[in-house]
């Protein structure tokens, strides 16, 4: 049985087809299951990279990458993907039969090789818990991710008018309450940026408003009606109907930037998604788990805008939104502005606040509504208003103002 292939060349179609690294090729898809994308009939382990080898990459790539082109290639996603298929093949495997007393030992059967599959056998609790993942993908594409775009652009327009405010500073020259003032100081609240810095309060807002549109632009088509002439995008959500080991506790989860990946396998393998059947994770998929359903709607609408921010970051471009702590957290509190600007969470609360309003923002982040910090508070969508402060003290919001 192979361990993980490394590779000199290539091997398939056009490939070097180095003997030595045939064979592993050729051994490793004899150790993957059929179900699992491995090739059934067992191959020649002969070192030539005929057409049933090639079939059979062919084969295999169908079940686990995004392109086609039967030829397994050094530190490329095929060779990595057999690797992880292969081990997944081998924890499930059947052991080879033994000697029996009536006659000479049976001849060993391939660990690839077809085996009746056997019916999958769910429990209730089971067949209720994929009953929810699917109640939950509906749910989600239905009602909470068109509410969740609604938001956006709320939070689009909101830091369109704060940036026009910031690019007005050092010397705005406006009323108390303009409306792109109210803008500026309601993402300064969340961000901690300021009038009296006016460099950091135009690249802040800018930023912001840059980030948030990248949101509006990965939900506009996966929401509400097609747009004429354009295919509906793939979902991004999928639902699992149980929680892997290694993500306990969280109601969702992607990858940093994964926008902007192609459809690319993580290093993740679980049985969450289809029963009866190991899954990777895709780099291009936000995942929501049965903890997503232990709370109510609006931390669950939290949990979305959370997990798109990580989504829409860039990684190539450095500017990836990652967890800097969470707005319940000290550490949340804490924040400089550039970690503020860097913080998923800051971005959510955000888009709920322009787009649901202080109350709501602060019942899905989590905490009292005055921990967002001072600054502006919303009743209704997209207009910020200043709160009464006591007569006869300082006024909290005179120019220069900012968040703290």
């Amino acid at each position: 049985m192979p361990g993980a292939v490394i590779l000199e060349g290539a091997v398939g179609y056009n490939g070097a087809n180095q003997k030595d690294d045939v064979v592993a090729i050729q051994a490793s898809l004899n150790s993957v299951v059929a179900a699992m994308g491995g090739p059934g009939v067992p191959l020649a382990e002969d070192g030539i990279a005929g057409p049933k080898t090639q079939n059979a990459i062919l084969h295999f790539q169908q079940h686990w990458v995004p392109y086609r082109d039967s030829k397994i290639e050094p530190e490329k996603a095929t060779l990595r993907a057999l690797n992880r298929a292969v081990g997944a093949s081998l924890s499930i495997a059947i052991p080879a039969t033994t000697v029996t007393a009536a006659g000479p030992a049976a001849a060993p059967t391939p660990v690839g090789a077809p085996k009746p599959p056997k019916p999958v056998v769910l429990t209730d609790n089971e067949k209720a818990a994929i009953m929810k993942a699917a109640i939950r993908h509906a749910t989600v594409k239905s009602l909470w991710l068109p509410a969740a775009y609604q938001a956006a652009l709320s939070a689009v327009r909101v830091a369109t008018r704060a940036t026009a405010h910031a690019e007005r500073l050092p010397t705005p020259n406006v009323a108390r309450e303009d409306a792109d003032r109210l803008a500026f100081l309601l993402i300064a609240k969340h961000f901690k940026l300021h009038e009296k810095d006016p460099s950091l309060a135009r690249a802040g807002a800018k930023r912001v408003e840059t980030m948030i549109r990248r949101m509006c632009i990965t939900l506009v088509n996966r929401v509400g009606k097609p747009i004429p002439g354009i295919a509906p995008a793939d979902d991004i959500f999928v639902s699992l109907w149980r929680t892997p080991a290694s993500v306990v506790g969280h109601p969702g989860y992607t990858w940093l930037g994964g926008a902007w990946e192609r459809h690319r396998m993580n290093g993740l393998i679980h049985g969450g998604e289809t029963p009866g059947k190991l899954s990777p994770d895709y780099a291009d998929r936000i995942y929501l788990t049965p903890e997503f359903d232990k709370s109510h709607d609006d931390y669950r609408s939290h949990v979305l805008v959370h997990e798109l921010a990580h989504f829409i970051g860039d990684m190539q471009g450095g500017w990836t939104l990652d967890d800097l702590g969470y707005t319940y957290e000290t550490q949340y509190r804490n924040n400089n502005s550039r970690q503020r600007l860097h913080n998923a969470d800051a971005y959510a609360s955000l888009v709920r606040e322009a787009g649901f309003g202080t109350t709501r923002a602060a019942l899905g982040a989590q905490i009292a509504a005055n921990l967002f910090g001072k600054g502006p508070v919303v009743h209704l969508p997209e207009q910020p208003v200043f709160p009464p402060y006591a007569l006869g003290t300082k006024d909290p919001y005179a120019y220069p103002s900012g968040g703290t």
